[in-house]
């Protein structure tokens, strides 16, 4: 069924999240006046360092004692440093809308102190944990512009990735993985090991949704090393979320429960609420999925009661969700119906369109599996609706950004090593020339084996290379053709409920049935056109070369595209030459045929006429098809036979898979021949098919022979 993981929010600066108690009166006023602003610091840097000991009802004292006596003497960065040790105070119990409410208020009263900008980040990371993905957006923004000002690089690092954060929840995901990425330079140029682990904890996030598993286990596990390594255990936490929610994508649901089980450990140690709440839900995910249905459901319920506490608006959307989920494996719709909606309603108040986008999906689905088409074709509108506004190519071209700029890392590691090893053996220099011509042997030696384990990482990277792309074709065709099959999928079965609900009289039904019967052809082509092309790319497919009669094929071809033609009033004159022969497979010279005129059919007006014709020269024949639609801008033609490449919609919003053209090419180039294209805007296409010329192909004089003609 459907999964859901709580985003972490890192606060990863020195000084993480703090909180403090209702202000105590001051008893001794003449006492305070004696104290000055030195002792207003040595109170708030004893706070801090309490804070970060995990002392945190101490520390919740000298707050007090300092904001007292700051505000008393009128020492606004005094004061300010006192409000940021309660903001991570608060951070640090995971109690973000406590900060929204005593710490928030009061953010514009330090604008300009020293920590202004790090006031504003805790309450941006407070308005995300709560669900305001947007507000805190924007708080980060400025908060980035006055650190920019301020020329404070560490804080400029943490606020970047935590815009991406707010991003990824928004879901913008490019504008999230270029703030990761952009964060994660700045990072490794200054050497900061905090930022870093944060950073790549987030990446590794981008790597389990694309499923790249052993490429996120290693960001993870080097994150949690550079945590370890400067204890710190508030992003150890983090880290074992992300491993819990990795392992249990992966399968792994023994490794899941430990790392949740660890997140369980530190929260207590830490007395961190949020994370209590998330991983106790997370455990409700991990149970629902092992079909430990009793253990799922208290998971859900105690995650719940400590959001309602606390407040944590997002902890009610995911966990309405997760029992949302238990309940459809129960098979009781109306109690997962009833989660679903009151999920959906804390996703449109925080205008979070991934979360959104999950609970339309969970309803559709849900009210689907219960019968009730009705409601469920209502949910699909409004899902399919937000899904086609989404720039799907932006979140690739996105994805294709983080490979490039990961290879360029690996580039520069790799460079470094060498030049680590170059400067080992120049300084071994001395002790070879001592040492005379045993070392000497021994080095070349060293260098002989180090080249071998070159070339072999190097054949192990092109292999794992190899291995990515494959992948990548992959979930590319999976995820084009659930695209491609959704929308007429959908179209029928709104067609067939308003037939079943009499909703249409018979003409009506008739132009309906004429409409099933055009969707149907238009999938079946679809399918066909994906499980060629898959098969090709296998290496399934080969030419089965044979001397065929083009003009079979081309009315095998028109036979089965006749409906579609008729139903935009497309004529097509077949003008092949009976007698002109070819060498060529004739299943692939069908898919070639019946894509091309679908083609030319979709890009054409009622009215309109496509011609099939033949044409002859020494050592090839030339098939073309030729229309009098639309056109192809010049600036198209270039990726015209690119696999998912689609040029435009057709004239009556007839979308293609993107894949027939690329079809065409490779099953053409198979049988030893090309393909070009003309084409003027507002004058029509041809697309040329050169083939090998027949072998046994008749000349004029034996035809005219066989005829009887004199």
């Amino acid at each position: 069924m459907r999964l859901l993981i709580i985003i972490l929010i890192v606060g990863f600066w020195v000084q993480d999240a703090f909180c403090i108690s209702p202000i105590v009166p001051l008893t001794d006023q003449v006492e305070m006046t004696n104290r000055d602003t030195s002792y207003v610091r040595e109170l708030n840097e004893k706070s801090q360092r309490l804070i970060e000991e995990g002392k945190l009802d101490s520390a919740s004292a000298v707050i007090d004692e300092a904001l007292s006596l700051a505000e008393f003497l009128n020492d606004i960065e005094g004061e300010a440093f006192a409000i940021l040790n309660l903001a991570s105070y608060y951070d640090t119990k995971g109690l973000p809308d406590s900060l929204l409410t005593s710490v928030a208020p009061l953010l514009d009263r330090y604008e300009g102190t020293e920590k202004y900008t790090r006031i504003g980040n805790l309450v941006a990371t407070s308005h995300h944990e709560v669900g305001n993905f947007q507000q805190s957006l924007d708080l980060y923004k400025k908060m980035f512009d006055a650190a920019k000002q301020d020329n404070d690089i560490r804080m400029q690092m943490g606020i970047t990735q935590n815009m991406g954060n707010s991003y990824s929840s928004l879901g913008d995901m490019p504008s999230a993985i270029d703030s990761y990425l952009s964060s994660l330079e700045m990072a490794e140029e200054r050497d900061d090991t905090l930022v870093t682990a944060v950073v790549l904890d987030n990446l590794a996030s981008v790597n389990v949704d694309q499923e790249n598993y052993e490429l996120a286990e290693e960001y993870l596990f080097r994150a949690l090393e550079l945590n370890k390594e400067i204890d710190n255990l508030r992003n150890q936490i983090t880290n074992h979320i992300s491993l819990g929610f990795l392992y249990k994508e992966w399968d792994k649901y023994d490794l899941a429960r430990q790392n949740y089980e660890r997140v369980l450990e530190i929260a207590d140690q830490l007395g961190n609420v949020l994370s209590k709440i998330q991983a106790i839900y997370n455990l409700g995910v991990l149970y629902t999925e092992t079909g430990d249905t009793d253990r799922a459901l208290e998971s859900y319920q105690e995650s719940l009661r400590l959001s309602q506490e606390n407040n944590i608006p997002i902890g009610f959307f995911y966990n309405h969700a997760g029992m949302g989920d238990l309940y459809v494996e129960l098979e009781d719709y109306d109690r997962a119906i009833e989660n679903y909606q009151q999920a959906l309603e804390i996703a449109e108040k925080v205008q979070a369109t991934d979360m959104v986008k999950t609970g339309l999906l969970n309803l559709y689905e849900t009210a689907e599996e219960s019968g009730d088409t009705a409601l469920a074709f209502t949910y699909l509108k409004r899902y399919s609706a937000l899904t086609d506004s989404l720039a799907q190519t932006e979140r690739e071209d996105a994805l294709a950004r983080q490979e490039a700029m990961l290879q360029l890392r690996s580039e520069r590691e790799r460079s470094e090593l060498l030049e680590e090893t170059v400067a080992t053996q120049r300084s071994n220099t001395i002790m070879i020339s001592v040492l005379g011509g045993v070392m000497l042997i021994a080095s070349i030696w060293l260098v002989v084996l180090y080249r071998k384990k070159k070339n072999a990482n190097d054949l192990l990277k092109n292999k794992t290379k190899e291995l990515e792309e494959a992948n990548n074709v992959k979930d590319k065709l999976l995820s084009v053709l659930a695209h491609d099959l959704r929308t007429p999928i959908s179209n029928i079965q709104g067609v067939v409920y308003m037939i079943r609900e009499n909703m249409l009289d018979t003409e009506d039904i008739d132009t309906a049935l004429n409409h099933i019967d055009f969707q149907l052809q238009q999938g079946i082509n679809t399918l066909t056109n994906y499980l060629e092309w898959a098969q090709d790319h296998r290496g399934g497919i080969s030419a089965d070369m044979e001397d065929i009669r083009l003009l079979e094929i081309v009315n095998t071809a028109i036979h089965e595209i006749k409906k579609s033609a008729e139903n935009k009033n497309v004529e097509i004159n077949n003008m092949v030459n009976p007698q002109i022969s070819a060498l060529a497979d004739k299943h692939m010279m069908n898919v070639i045929l019946r894509n091309l005129l679908s083609n030319a059919i979709k890009y054409v007006d009622t009215g309109d006429i496509i011609t099939v014709n033949t044409n002859e020269t020494n050592n090839t024949v030339e098939l073309s098809v030729k229309d009098t639609g639309k056109g192809i801008p010049d600036n198209k033609l270039k990726n015209l036979f690119k696999p998912f490449n689609r040029v435009t919609r057709g004239t009556k919003g007839e979308i293609g898979t993107g894949l027939g053209l690329s079809l065409c090419k490779e099953f053409i180039e198979k049988q030893g021949g090309s393909i070009r294209c003309e084409s003027e805007v507002g004058k029509g296409t041809t697309f040329t098919v050169v083939l090998q010329k027949s072998e046994t192909a008749e000349g004029p004089e034996q035809v005219a022979e066989k005829s009887g003609a004199k």
